[in-house]
């Protein structure tokens, strides 16, 4: 078993970056373990403590026939020309330049997010940890295709030596003293998720 409050205790804004994979248009509305709904906006709020805290936004995308890949409308304010990549593989680690841009921001630890938790998840938090991260699968912000398909990819995240966690569980980390002007704003932004 590998040490889970060593990788849980690398959590912090100066050594963290969020990776989000396939969380468009057509493919979260497969979600069946996770209404897309709710999906999204546990999403849009990890984005925006990742705003909060400073923390790189990656997005890995996978094109939709012959159109261009579509963000969900929540996250496509967090989206600009510099952190949008391209992939037709089932790990953003495959590609080349995905995991030149996540090595160039030299934080250690990895938020995962995406669907679906069965394959592009789970392989990029099976390279991710190949590659020396510390990945942590944000959970409520992951869908998957069904109960049995995604807790057994979920198993094998944790055996293969990730974590898995919530939004509400990371926001807390990063900021734990909510008597803190940041703590405080992170309070905010995590009570999107109650009022959802």
């Amino acid at each position: 078993m590998h040490d889970v409050l060593k990788a849980w205790s690398s959590l912090s804004p100066d050594s963290t970056q969020l990776l989000i994979c396939d969380l468009q248009e057509q493919i979260v509305a497969r979600s069946k373990t996770n209404p897309p709904d709710e999906l999204s906006k546990s999403a849009e709020v990890i984005c925006e403590l990742a705003k909060l805290f400073n923390i790189p936004i990656t997005f890995s995308l996978v094109p939709e026939g012959n159109e261009a890949p579509k963000l969900i409308a929540p996250l496509k304010p967090f989206a600009n020309g510099t952190n949008q990549f391209l992939r037709a593989s089932a790990s953003p680690f495959i590609d080349k330049a995905t995991p030149e841009h996540l090595k160039s921001l030299k934080r250690k630890t990895l938020l995962l997010a995406g669907f679906a938790t069965e394959v592009v998840v789970l392989h990029a938090a099976l390279h991710a940890v190949e590659a020396g991260l510390n990945p942590i699968i944000v959970v409520d912000a992951c869908g998957g295709m069904s109960e049995r398909t995604e807790s057994a990819a979920l198993e094998q995240v944790w055996q293969g030596g990730g974590i898995v966690s919530s939004v509400v569980s990371i926001a807390t980390a990063l900021s734990p003293d909510f008597t803190q002007e940041t703590g405080q704003k992170m309070f905010q932004v995590v009570q999107k998720l109650r009022l959802a």
